[in-house]
């Protein structure tokens, strides 16, 4: 019997993986528009976390930065929900004071990070396909050898995608 809630948990992970990104039409720090459907064609890497999750989603994007292709974009996403509407301003001010070296999505209403599942306080971590498909996902702090899974994958699609 646990074998196969083993199996099913994990077939309907493998069948998560193999669905379309969510679609998404969000705003990054700079006011500049940012839809998922203009992105396909090219793999990129979607970090996605809340508040808690932020500090090791910084390290996400340094650590995979430093590791894969420039032409590959790393995106950020933050969940903002529950800010109040009348201090999106001041949240926008201090993220543009920090100068991030990537778009970091604002996320007001939480509704991108729910459709993703993600957990509070733990960044995900999702290597999109060119089609716009998940082909990898990773939700947790960074470790050497999750950095090195999640590069690994990032390699592996760019080898497939440049055939």
């Amino acid at each position: 019997m646990k074998l196969l809630i083993v199996l099913s948990v994990a077939c309907s992970f493998a069948v998560a993986l193999d669905r379309d990104v969510v679609a998404f039409d969000l705003e990054d720090q700079l006011g500049n528009r940012w839809e998922s459907q203009k992105l396909v064609g090219a793999p990129y890497i979607l970090i996605v976390a809340d508040r808690e999750g932020a500090q090791h989603s910084e390290q996400w994007g340094t650590e995979i930065g430093r590791r894969v292709p420039k032409r590959t974009p790393i995106i950020g996403c933050a969940n903002f929900d529950g800010v109040p509407f009348f201090l999106h301003w001041f949240v926008r001010m201090q993220v543009r004071k920090r100068q991030l070296p990537a778009p970091l999505l604002f996320d007001w209403d939480g509704a991108l990070f729910r459709r993703l599942g993600c957990k509070p306080g733990v960044p995900a971590i999702l290597v999109v396909r060119s089609d716009g498909r998940i082909a990898f996902r990773y939700d947790g702090p960074p470790s050497t050898t999750a950095i090195d899974v999640v590069v690994g994958n990032v390699r592996s699609l760019l080898a497939d995608s440049e055939r």
